[in-house]
């Protein structure tokens, strides 16, 4: 037997929610509080790597909007390319209070799968995306205590208290490690 979307019954149901719905004080996808963390990172970026001679600091890289299928991507808060070799990181920026569903949404970036899509596209032999954890992500047990579960070591920074010197050393090795050796780098494959 299917239900009736007109019968009195869900109306009354539909319109006692949509009522308890529209009253709520913060409407979700209201919140734009991540607007700050992620202008925290690129800032704090460009003033680690003021040298634009061997690095290009990019706020919201659009070169993976079409990753999947040519249709559908991502689009990272920014990118850093090592110049001398073409090696290049991409970087999502999750922030949270102590509730919420960032740090599983990160964890799309960090599947085998997207390891492998990402490679085909840029022939990088290195994963080159990172997640920097901001706020509760950074310092609530609830989550720290999964990120190495989730995550590979090198591919996210606990961002505690927006700390530039904690930033500033993760930024330096992952030039170091990933983005400075010229083997780790291949030609980029078209879309």
């Amino acid at each position: 037997m299917t239900r009736n979307a007109a019968s009195p019954a869900n109306n009354a149901f539909m319109g006692m929610d949509s009522k308890k719905l529209s009253a709520r004080e913060k409407q979700p996808g209201h919140d734009r509080t991540f607007e700050v963390s992620e202008a925290n990172f690129y800032e704090a970026l460009c003033e680690i790597l003021p040298d634009t001679k061997s690095f290009s600091v990019v706020d919201h890289p659009r070169d993976l909007l079409d990753i999947f299928g040519g249709h559908y991507g991502v689009r990272p808060e920014a990118s850093i390319e090592y110049l001398p070799t073409g090696n290049k990181m991409y970087f999502e920026v999750k922030k949270q209070g102590d509730r919420g569903n960032a740090e599983e949404r990160a964890c799309k970036h960090h599947t085998v799968q997207f390891y492998k899509t990402l490679a085909a596209r840029t022939g990088f032999s290195y994963h080159a995306y990172s997640t920097v954890m901001c706020e509760s992500l950074a310092t609530n047990p609830r989550y720290t205590t999964k990120s190495p579960y989730y995550f590979e070591a090198d591919h996210y920074l606990e961002w505690v208290d927006y700390e530039f010197d904690l930033l500033s050393s993760y930024v330096d090795m992952v030039i170091e490690k990933y983005l400075k050796p010229e083997t780790v780098s291949r030609q980029m494959v078209p879309a």
